[in-house]
């Protein structure tokens, strides 16, 4: 009689807690979110140097980005030590620096503009 063979059982990637998905995802989301705000502030930014300077609506939405993205990339830096710690698998190395990027950009920015005294001021 032929033997058997055994399947060895491999243990799956995912984790079996589906609260590290959630804080996953929304470490994601966060992340995503932020780069959103950042890119708006740039677009804002950029409308206030090459339009028109004057506009107090666009100053307002660019300072209302950045604080925005401030805030959310904080957020994002605290999910990320969550979903590193927390998770089995960790994330890959490029998407925690991406991640890391986007959310301490914002930190340089608000530093370099309360060092330069314009932190509300016209470009």
């Amino acid at each position: 009689m032929p033997k058997r063979k055994q399947k060895i059982e491999v243990p799956s990637p995912r984790d079996p807690n589906p609260s590290v998905e959630f804080l996953t995802v929304a470490w994601m989301l966060s992340v995503m979110t932020a780069l959103v705000c950042e890119l708006g502030f740039v677009a804002a930014r950029g409308y206030l140097l090459l339009v028109d300077s004057k506009t107090a609506t666009i100053q307002a939405l660019a300072a209302m980005l950045l604080f925005a993205a401030l805030v959310i990339g904080l957020v994002s830096l605290g999910l990320m030590v969550l979903v590193v710690r927390m998770r089995r698998v960790t994330p890959p190395r490029g998407i925690l620096v991406f991640a890391a990027v986007v959310s301490l950009v914002p930190v340089a920015a608000m530093i370099v503009r309360l060092l330069s005294g314009s932190l509300i001021a016209t470009p």
